[in-house]
């Protein structure tokens, strides 16, 4: 078994000893690879929300009221030449799924001025964007709310709001 015998020796095992308890002290203050894995995912279905939140109000303004059946409201979305892509700001306008679960998000009519698109995120969220994009969808729903708790979270979108 090696043991330090000279200045050197100790040198080397006192720097390993300090680059290993940076490595856990970080780990402890910012988490592992699963709390930057959250993060991500928790970010990119936010994007996916925004996205579809600005379908959903490319939908109104261009066609009118959601209707019932969204795959409807989906169909024309994706017809470059629908009246709701048409609408001014909608040209490109996309409906998206959660990008991690493959899943439509859960959306609710609520009246012919809003309605609630919801999304399973893995973390609580301080409303902090982190200075990412939203693109234009952002202004049709506060995409800067704090979500309280991990798991279900709902945004309200404005339906008949104009592109800022």
């Amino acid at each position: 078994m090696w043991t330090p015998s000279s200045a050197g020796d100790w040198l080397a095992v006192s720097l390993a000893g300090v680059a290993s308890a940076s490595v856990i002290a970080g780990f402890a203050i910012i988490g592992g690879p699963g709390k930057a894995r959250d993060i991500q995912q928790d970010d990119a279905r936010l994007q996916a929300v925004v996205s579809t939140a600005e379908a959903l109000n490319c939908y109104s303004r261009g066609v009118g009221p959601l209707p019932d059946d969204l795959e409807t409201a989906r169909q024309a979305i994706a017809d470059p030449g629908s009246a709701a892509r048409l609408a001014e700001g909608c040209s490109n306008a996309e409906w998206k799924d959660d990008p991690i679960t493959g899943e439509p998000f859960e959306i609710r009519h609520l009246d012919n001025q809003h309605a609630n698109i919801c999304a399973v995120f893995a973390r609580a969220g301080d409303g902090a964007t982190r200075g990412y994009y939203f693109g234009t969808g952002a202004s049709y729903i506060n995409a800067e709310t704090a979500r309280p708790d991990p798991g279900p979270f709902c945004y309200t979108v404005n339906l008949t709001a104009e592109p800022g």
